[in-house]
């Protein structure tokens, strides 16, 4: 009785030393296999080059074209002497950079002359997709920016620190107080409630009545300079 259970009992140890010796083989494959280890999700990715000059998809490299007036405001108008950028999506050849004529009128490949002076860079962007359309190409995808601004100047003359000719950027509207602010301010005994303004429109010359004293005091109704205005500040009598 005694001997059986020795043998039991050897027996017992041995077949948990043969686990043990499994298990440990089991751990040492597991650790030698190779961990299937992926890079984690990139947060941003760059599909398309980007001209960095610009921060618009680069023409060459086949992106396709901002919104227009992506660089302008949708709601400039485009005026003679304005230096238009034209890309047309895929259409590398139709890409151009041209200027405004006097008449507003622009040279477009394909297209000949258009007239976009006087137009909204939107505007412009809608009329020149229209007639691609039309003729030449499948719903284009056009882009279209001012490189380059005609200097707009005014000039103002009477009671002002400085008067002369003054040029103010043509992407920002520029209103009468900030002028004379370019001008060097009111003089002491310049009128401000009664400012003339000469506009040109067309043929003819229209004069405008502006209460300078009026806009100082309650900030409202700004009265935007045109270019080409003559601004006359006159002198008070009292």
């Amino acid at each position: 009785m005694v001997i059986i259970c020795h043998r039991a009992t050897l027996c017992l140890g041995l077949l948990m030393f043969l686990g043990l010796l499994a298990g440990t083989a089991r751990s040492q494959e597991q650790a030698a296999a190779p961990q299937d280890v992926r890079p984690a999700e990139p947060v941003v990715t760059v599909s398309k080059p980007l001209d960095e000059s610009r921060g618009t998809p680069s023409a060459q490299s086949g992106g396709a074209p901002a919104a227009a007036g992506a660089g302008a405001s949708g709601d400039y108008i485009l005026s003679p002497g304005d230096v238009i950028e034209m890309i047309v999506y895929r259409e590398q050849d139709l890409n151009i950079r041209s200027k405004i004529g006097k008449d507003g009128m622009v040279q477009l490949p394909l297209l000949g002359e258009v007239k976009l002076g006087g137009l909204s860079v939107r505007s412009a962007s809608s009329l020149i997709r229209q007639k691609y359309n039309a003729d030449y190409l499948v719903e284009p995808q056009i882009y279209l920016d001012v490189a380059a601004y005609n200097p707009r100047r005014f000039t103002i003359i009477g009671q002002v620190g400085r008067p002369g000719t003054y040029e103010f950027a043509g992407s920002e509207a520029l209103g009468l107080l900030e002028a004379v602010g370019m001008a060097g301010g009111f003089t002491r005994i310049a009128d401000r409630g009664h400012v003339l303004v000469k506009r040109r429109e067309g043929d003819t010359v229209k004069t405008i009545k502006v209460n300078a004293k009026k806009l100082s005091e309650t900030g409202i109704d700004r009265f935007e300079v045109a270019p080409g205005d003559v601004i006359n500040v006159g002198e008070s009598w009292y």
